[in-house]
């Protein structure tokens, strides 16, 4: 008989027959697991409405080797801000999904988990369309820092040069380039204010360069994706990703003079 005591936060919540509830758990301690709460499923039970997304929960839970079962739960922070806006909400299942599709079953990552927490707290108290997006840029920069695809350091793919200004990213490739070594038909500028954020995930940009840095990072997490082999799971946030931000990840932009 073991139990264990975490911090977790609920991914995704799903009924199992008629009382309980399974719960895919994002764990400081234990990593991605799955869960399952007894009796939650049933109108007005004691903790039916604690075992939803966006809820920041100390639970005790009970390991019988095939799967764990929740046995208390402490609810330690509820995201209302998160519940009350469609739109927040929405860019929160996202956040959600990416986590689920690119965290590995019960492998600790608490590097990650904070800045999922922050993330969310982030999303939480965004004022407006604008820092809803920028809490979700910054998610998925922190994603790809953990996954070993960071771009805190940019370096041109084709000449290995280190890049300050003058930045390029292929649309075709998904990859930084330099001036000298860009491709006038698929590769575009960006802002150094862009590029600022996009190594350090802070910094002002306006709402136009915070949707053109998530459709980049879409584009990168794509390509990660692909050489950790976790490409089917990924493509649904992608897609979904995607059409919630406007943005069509297989397009070719028009104007590639431009800088963005």
């Amino acid at each position: 008989m073991v139990y264990h005591w975490t911090l977790a936060s609920i991914l995704h919540a799903s009924r199992v027959g008629e009382k309980d509830k399974r719960l895919v758990l994002f764990s400081r301690e234990l990593g991605k697991v799955t869960a399952v709460a007894r009796s939650t499923a049933v109108p007005d039970a004691k903790w039916s409405t604690s075992f939803e997304p966006f809820s920041l929960l100390y639970l005790r839970l009970y390991d019988r080797s095939r799967f764990l079962t929740v046995v208390s739960s402490e609810e330690r922070v509820v995201y209302t801000g998160v519940l009350s806006s469609l739109s927040r909400s929405l860019k929160g299942m996202a956040m959600n999904q990416l986590a689920e599709c690119v965290l590995e079953p019960s492998l600790e990552e608490p590097s990650l988990f904070a800045a999922y927490v922050t993330a969310l707290s982030r999303l939480n108290i965004a004022a407006n369309a604008a820092e809803e997006d920028r809490a979700f840029l910054q998610f998925t920069l922190d994603v790809l820092t953990e996954l070993g695809f960071g771009v805190s350091s940019l370096h041109c793919e084709r000449c290995g040069a280190a890049l300050d200004k003058n930045v390029r990213f292929s649309m075709r490739d998904n990859v930084f380039h330099c001036l000298s070594c860009a491709t006038a038909e698929t590769d575009v500028a960006l802002s150094p204010e862009l590029v600022s954020f996009l190594r350090t995930g802070e910094g002002s940009i306006d709402a136009r360069r915070t949707l053109t840095g998530i459709a980049l990072t879409l584009r990168l997490l794509r390509s990660a994706a692909g050489k950790l082999a976790i490409t089917q799971a990924f493509e649904r946030f992608a897609q979904n990703a995607a059409t919630l931000f406007h943005t069509e990840a297989r397009e070719e932009p028009k104007e590639s003079c431009n800088e963005l």
